[in-house]
């Protein structure tokens, strides 16, 4: 699941009854918007309960189920969710279909308190995991076969589980990031306005409308201002105030890639963006994002996006 693959990939959502609205959003929405930046269904989703109703929220507005939780029903990866009231939602039944699934699905997840159900089923002990802050001692103490980390998430082989909801949208982004690559999930990131967590063993900070850095959001910034005439690094890193060498060391802690990567990012989303959005031929929107040829730009667009200008404006147009 969190290795490159370019085919779809379909993801079942069991939700238990009490669970936060955001942290459902957290998962779907960063799925929705990648398929609507890629004009094709990558990401598919199923909602369940463990009952098959309606599953009620902390805010008192029902999430639909398309059907009760059947472990055997499909071999997509599963994420449980839950929040509050584990030891009531948590049944017996249910763990033990959630062990069942654990012996036919590929890859199973728990989400904030959906970490106790997968827990319950024996199916994270010898594995390192997390869950949310304030239940983290609980959840070491109730499991000491569980190497508890206090981390926003945690993969580990094909278990994973998250600290909450932002937790769960870093998640995604990496999810997306390595199945698809950077300059999607950067795109994905900056539809949200996401910024980083500060942790640099995580999730390397994708986000890019308001970097904490201060050298970072200026390197941006200036990056940004010239899609149309890009510039040398060693230009980015003065303006920066900084050397080009320390902008590389910044670049790869902060957003594990390099600076001349990021910026092409940033030019060839902005490409396909104006390829979905308008109808401005392809030879000027290679002008726009700083190519000198047409040709130089349909062979990086193709590199990068893994299809030609024209393919991603007819798939849009269809």
């Amino acid at each position: 699941m969190f290795t490159p693959d370019p085919a779809p990939l379909e993801i079942e959502l069991l939700v238990l009854p009490e669970t936060t609205l955001i942290q459902v959003a957290a998962v779907i929405e960063p799925m929705r918007a990648a398929n609507r930046l890629l004009g094709r269904t990558q990401f598919r989703w199923v909602i369940t309960s463990p009952d098959g109703a309606p599953a009620p929220t902390q805010s008192g507005i029902p999430i639909p189920a398309a059907r009760a939780f059947d472990p055997l029903a499909s071999g997509a990866p599963l994420l449980v969710f839950a929040s509050y009231n584990i030891d009531r939602h948590a049944t017996g039944p249910l763990i033990r279909r959630l062990g069942r699934a654990g012996r036919a699905r590929p890859v199973i997840g728990g989400i904030e308190g959906g970490a106790w159900a997968v827990a319950r089923a024996g199916l994270l002990t010898g594995r390192r995991a997390t869950t949310h802050w304030e239940d983290l001692d609980a959840f070491a103490t109730a499991f000491p076969d569980i190497h508890v980390e206090p981390a926003r998430f945690v993969i580990d082989g094909n278990r994973f589980t998250t600290g909450g909801a932002g937790p769960a949208l870093d998640l995604m982004l990496t999810l997306i990031r390595r199945r698809l690559g950077y300059p999607l999930a950067l795109e994905v990131a900056k539809a949200f306005i996401y910024e980083p967590s500060g942790r640099e063993d995580q999730a390397p900070a994708l986000a890019l409308a308001r970097p904490r850095n201060p050298v970072l959001a200026a390197a941006l910034a200036e990056m940004e201002a010239r899609l149309d005439a890009p510039v040398p690094v060693e230009r980015i890193a003065r303006a920066a105030g900084v050397s080009a060498r320390h902008l590389q060391t910044l670049f790869h802690r902060h957003l594990g890639v390099a600076p001349h990567a990021h910026y092409l990012a940033l030019r060839l989303n902005h490409a396909r963006r104006l390829l979905i959005e308008t109808g401005i031929p392809a030879v000027e929107i290679a002008g726009a994002v700083g190519f000198a040829s047409a040709a130089a730009f349909a062979r990086a667009y193709r590199r990068m996006h893994g299809e030609a200008p024209s393919e991603t404006r007819r798939a849009a147009r269809a």
